[in-house]
């Protein structure tokens, strides 16, 4: 029995958002082997495409990177590695200088003031970022005011930049300030700001021996720079061929893109025989 924990954007979903029919095919071939699968993304748990939720065979999540494990046949919350709130707030009016658009997590919902939803484009290029944060985010008046007076906790900040150059350095930059915050990325131009304890590869580690399950029973897919811990922490990490050279570069096998239903093949030539 493995754990087969599967990255969604750019890994499992295909350009649509949606899962191939023979990615379908084969993720029901391995849970009928009695193989668990496990969608690992750093969405919010709301924000993850209903075809992958409604999925008979998923059963346990690994969402926002990390900071929430759920089960989702008892709705209990498995696993919470969360940023505390004065932290989150802090962390709010460090961005606010970045000329970028932020948004944050909490209660597995992602919130966004409304002026950066109306002005999206200024900062994605890419329509299927611009159609992503389109349709996961929740438009207040003022962000930081609604988060003051309502979240204890916040699950993730993230940040999406239009200059490149702009957000490598607010990634140095908030690491060195922020050392209890960790700084990833999903997407060529976003950052990812996570508490320290919540990461996939954590997240991984956690739900195998809820599981019951060796480390070396687990297969990760990952393409981005939030895979990174997975993808370590797994018994067998597989890139796939869209994903970013430091990703590549890391695993043990490098599977076919994710418009080339990369998880499919690698588990017809490596898992199903």
């Amino acid at each position: 029995m493995r754990l087969i924990a599967l990255d969604l954007d750019g890994t499992l979903l295909n350009r649509e958002k949606s899962v191939s029919p023979r990615n379908r095919a084969a993720l029901l071939a391995a849970a009928e082997l009695g193989h668990h699968i496990v969608p690992a993304t750093g969405r919010a748990l709301r924000a993850i495409p209903e075809p992958v939720l409604a999925l008979p065979f998923v059963r346990y999540v690994i969402s926002i990177n990390g900071a929430n494990v759920a089960d989702l046949q008892t709705g209990r919350t498995l696993l919470c590695a969360e940023i505390p709130g004065p932290r989150a707030l802090e962390l709010l009016d460090f961005v606010a200088r970045y000329d970028a658009m932020y948004d944050c997590y909490w209660q597995n919902t992602g919130w966004i003031d409304r002026d950066f939803l109306e002005r999206v484009r200024e900062y994605n290029a890419d329509e299927e970022v611009v159609r992503l944060i389109q349709t996961t985010r929740t438009p207040v008046e003022n962000l930081r005011a609604f988060i003051s007076s309502r979240a204890e906790t916040v699950q993730k900040v993230q940040l999406c930049f239009h200059d490149l150059r702009a957000r490598s350095a607010a990634a140095d930059e908030i690491a060195a300030r922020f050392p209890d915050i960790a700084v990833t990325s999903s997407f060529r131009n976003n950052l990812e700001l996570n508490w320290k304890d919540a990461n996939k590869g954590s997240a991984l580690r956690f739900l195998a021996r809820h599981l019951g399950l060796a480390q070396a029973d687990t297969i990760a897919f990952g393409d981005s720079s939030n895979d990174l811990s997975m993808l370590a922490a797994a018994g067998t990490s597989v890139a796939m061929g869209n994903a970013a050279p430091e990703v590549r570069a890391v695993c043990d096998a490098v599977t076919e893109t994710n418009e080339e239903d990369g998880v499919a093949v690698y588990l017809e030539q490596n898992l199903l025989i």
